[in-house]
């Protein structure tokens, strides 16, 4: 399982699924370039140039096979544009959390200021009550991270900019599950719907009580999803 993050984030968004799937699963958790514990980057990257290359290398390097690729928002981008490169190795199957098949800002321009007020607020409201849970802890070290990084965020978000594979969704032939938060404002349940209905092998599900990030914000039933997705391939789809 690769799980790679999204914009202006690291691995440790990933923190609540490392400690479920670790004991079972070989689990990869990249920083994308610039991002968290990785290295420098260049001032201009694309999804599908830069980014979905990096994975690959990733692969490759690891001499992988069967592997699930796991992409949050813009990192849904990123395996969806690696999947459709057929000079990557295929992985067997993609989960694709809170993204669409076009990340163009005009559109989502409102639900990303809806989203990170929220952030914000309800980072407030645990402090008040001194409620030091591993979402608060996770959430924190995002925000914080995209606060001090804010180079990195308009390089990524350029990127998301230039990204649309709309066009190309029925060349993803690989079981496909598509997970999105049930208030997301960013990438809201309808997209998600959309994105489900022109993926030919894809299914969907929405997570209650989550909004751009379930896997952090509603993490037991987040997993449990992943879990039967993993147990359904695993089985032969």
């Amino acid at each position: 399982m690769i799980l790679v993050h999204g914009a202006g984030a690291s691995y440790v968004v990933w923190v609540e699924q490392i400690r479920e799937f670790s004991a079972t699963h070989r689990l990869i958790v990249p920083d994308l370039s610039g991002h968290g514990l990785s290295e420098s980057y260049s001032e201009d990257i694309t999804i599908d140039g830069d980014y979905a290359c990096e994975l690959a290398a990733l692969v490759e390097h690891l001499d992988l096979k069967g592997f699930v690729l796991v992409g949050h928002s813009m990192g849904g981008g990123v395996v969806m544009a690696y999947t459709l490169n057929k000079e990557f190795r295929p992985p067997r199957g993609l989960v694709l959390v809170d993204t669409s098949s076009n990340l163009d800002l005009s559109r989502l321009a409102v639900g990303l200021a809806i989203e990170t007020i929220e952030n914000y607020l309800n980072r407030f409201r645990k402090v008040v009550v001194r409620d030091h849970s591993p979402v608060y802890d996770i959430k924190g070290s995002e925000i914080h991270h995209r606060k001090i990084t804010p180079r990195l965020i308009k390089r990524d978000l350029k990127a998301c900019d230039d990204f649309d594979v709309t066009d190309r969704l029925s060349d993803i032939d690989v079981p496909t599950f598509v997970l999105v938060g049930e208030d997301d404002d960013i990438i809201p349940p309808y997209v998600a719907l959309g994105l489900e209905k022109a993926l030919p092998r894809a299914d969907i599900a929405v997570v209650r009580g989550a909004d751009h990030s379930p896997m952090i914000e509603q993490p037991a039933e987040f997993n449990r999803l992943l879990r039967e997705f993993f147990d359904w391939l695993e089985k032969g789809a």
